[in-house]
C-alpha cells in the first residue's frame, strides 16, 4: 500500500499547502511590548526662522517571506510601491524555501536572529507564539485603531494565544468541491450545485467511478482492481480532514485548540465508516489519494484528472489554469446532515518579532502589508489566495476566468475554520497517526479499532502542548 509514500506526499501537500525550537525573548529591546515614538520622524527643534525639517531617519527592516516564484512577482511588485511611499524604511526582503520554514525559523529563534517582520503559515505560528518569539499586537491594534472586524474570523483564530493576539492575517484558502465538467457530461450527469449533501455526492460518485472497461461502480461486472477514474478525490486519510466527520455530526477535536482529541464518539466513528465504506466497498474513493500508488501519478487526483470531483484548497485554481487541461467549475463545500457546510482554511499572516528594535516601524510595515489595495493586488487579482480581509476578498473573482460559480470561494471564507491542532506537536502527532487512517480506508483494520488506535496515539503526542 505504499505507506511511505502516502506519509510523504500528504505531509508535503500539507507543508506547501492547502500544502509543514527552541525559546525566545517576550519583549521588544525597549523593555515594552507597547506602542513607542522611537522610530518616528525626527524633527530639529529651534526658533521659527531657523526651524528646518530634517529628512527621517532611515529604519532598516527585515522582512521574511516563503512565496512561490509567481507570488514573490506579484508580492515585490506591490511593496515596491509600499516603499516608494515609505522612503524612511529600508527593507530588506529574506525569501525562506517553503520546505525549509520550520528548520529556518527555528535556527532563527535559538540564535536571537528573527527578522522584524515575518510571513507565518498558520498551521505553525503556534509552535513559536507559545515560546514568546513574537510581539503582542493587542496594544498596537488598540492604539492603532485597526478593526479586527475587517477580517475574517477564520483566519485570524491561529494567532491567538491566551487572549491576546500575535499575528495579522493576510490571506487564506478554503477548500471547496472542484468538479470535472468534461467527465460529468460524458456520464449525461447534471453538475453539482451548492445545495448538493454528501449522499448526493456519493451518488454521482459510484456513477463517476469507472474501471477499464468502462463500467462504473454501480455495474455487477465492475472491475474495482482495474479503475481508471475516481468519482472522489480522496477518502479520510488525516485527522487535519476534521471537516468530513463534522459534516456527520462527528468531531475530532475534544477541547478549542484540539490538544484533546476525541476518535471514538459513536457520531465519529459513524463519519469515519461513510468514508472508508466509500474508498473499500463502493471503490468510488482512494485511500491513497497523494501517493499515486492507485492512479499511477502522485499527486492530487482531481488536479491529475484521475478524478472527477473532490475538495481542493482555492490553490488549486491557478494549478489548473497553468494547466488547461481540466474543464472544471467549483461549488461551496457539501451541505452536512445539521444543514451546514464545514471547510479547512490554509492561512497566513504577519508576526513581529519579540527583540526587533523598532516596533512601530514593523507594525506601520504589517499595516501596509495588510492593507486591502495591498492584499488585492498582491493575493486576490493574480489569484494567489483569497485576501483574509473582508474588503479585498472579492479581487479573486475574475471575469475573464472559465468558473461560472467563483462567489463559492468568497462564500467559504465567512464559516471556514483553520486546520486544528496548530500547537507545537501537531506535525509529530500527524507523523504517528497517518498511518492508521490510511489502513482504516483501505479496509486493512476495522474503523473502530484504527480509530482507537488514532486517539491513543494523539492525545499521548498532544500531552505537552495542552500544559502550555
Amino acid at each position: 500500500m505504499a505507506r511511505n509514500k502516502v506519509l510523504l506526499w500528504a505531509f508535503a501537500l500539507l507543508m506547501v499547502a492547502v500544502l509543514a525550537a527552541c525559546g525566545g525573548g517576550n519583549n521588544a529591546t525597549n523593555g515594552s511590548t507597547q506602542p513607542t515614538e522611537a522610530d518616528a520622524p525626527a524633527v530639529v527643534a529651534g526658533t521659527p526662522e531657523t526651524a528646518v525639517d530634517e529628512p527621517a531617519p532611515s529604519v532598516s527592516l527585515r522582512l521574511s517571506v516563503s512565496l512561490t516564484p509567481q507570488e514573490l512577482e506579484s508580492f515585490q511588485a506591490a511593496l515596491d510601491q509600499v516603499t516608494a511611499v515609505h522612503p524612511e524604511w529600508s527593507i530588506e526582503l529574506e525569501l525562506i524555501p517553503q520546505q525549509g520554514v520550520v528548520e529556518k525559523v527555528s535556527t532563527q529563534l535559538a540564535g536571537n536572529d528573527l527578522p522584524d517582520v515575518f510571513r507565518a503559515q498558520g498551521l505553525l505560528v503556534q509552535q513559536w507564539i507559545r515560546q514568546g518569539a513574537f510581539l503582542d499586537l493587542t496594544p498596537f491594534i488598540e492604539q492603532s485603531g485597526l478593526d479586527m472586524g475587517e477580517f475574517y474570523d477564520g483566519p485570524v483564530a491561529q494567532f491567538r494565544w491566551n487572549g491576546e493576539l500575535y499575528g495579522i492575517p493576510d490571506t487564506a484558502a478554503p477548500d471547496v468541491v472542484f468538479y470535472n465538467k468534461d467527465m460529468f457530461d460524458a456520464a449525461g450527469l447534471a453538475y453539482p450545485t451548492d445545495e448538493w449533501t454528501y449522499d448526493d455526492m456519493r451518488d454521482a460518485a459510484l456513477l463517476l467511478t469507472l474501471d477499464e472497461n468502462g463500467r462504473n461502480a454501480t455495474d455487477p461486472d465492475f472491475d474495482p482492481e482495474a479503475i481508471v477514474q475516481w468519482g472522489w478525490n480522496g477518502g479520510l486519510t488525516f485527522f487535519w480532514q476534521r471537516h468530513l466527520v463534522r459534516g456527520f455530526g462527528g468531531d475530532f477535536c475534544a477541547n478549542e485548540d484540539c490538544t484533546l482529541m476525541n476518535f471514538t464518539a459513536p457520531e465519529t466513528i459513524a463519519a469515519a465508516q461513510w468514508w472508508a465504506d466509500l474508498t473499500n466497498q463502493d471503490h468510488a474513493t482512494l485511500y491513497d489519494p497523494y501517493g499515486g500508488s492507485q492512479t499511477g501519478v502522485p499527486g492530487d487526483p482531481f488536479i491529475s484528472g484521475k478524478a472527477a470531483m473532490g475538495y481542493n484548497g482555492f490553490f488549486a485554481v491557478g494549478q489548473l489554469n497553468d494547466a488547461g487541461n481540466i474543464n472544471y467549475d467549483v461549488v461551496q463545500p457539501l451541505l452536512g446532515s445539521d444543514g451546514n457546510r464545514y471547510t479547512p482554511l490554509s492561512t497566513n499572516g504577519y508576526v513581529i518579532a519579540a527583540n526587533t528594535e523598532h516596533p512601530d516601524a514593523a507594525w506601520a510595515l504589517v499595516q501596509a502589508l495588510t492593507e486591502a489595495e495591498f492584499l488585492a493586488e498582491t493575493w486576490g487579482k493574480p489569484g494567489h489566495s483569497v485576501p483574509a480581509r473582508r474588503a479585498a476578498a472579492d479581487s479573486v473573482i475574475n471575469p475573464e476566468l472559465p468558473l461560472t460559480n467563483q462567489q463559492a470561494i468568497v462564500a467559504a471564507m465567512e464559516y471556514g475554520e483553520v486546520f486544528k491542532p496548530y500547537t507545537s506537536s501537531a506535525f509529530e502527532t500527524y507523523g504517528k497517526t497517518a498511518e492508521f487512517f490510511t489502513k482504516m480506508m483501505s479496509g486493512e483494520m476495522p474503523v473502530a479499532e484504527a480509530m482507537a488506535q488514532i486517539e491513543a496515539a494523539a492525545n499521548e503526542t498532544l500531552a505537552a502542548d495542552r500544559e502550555q
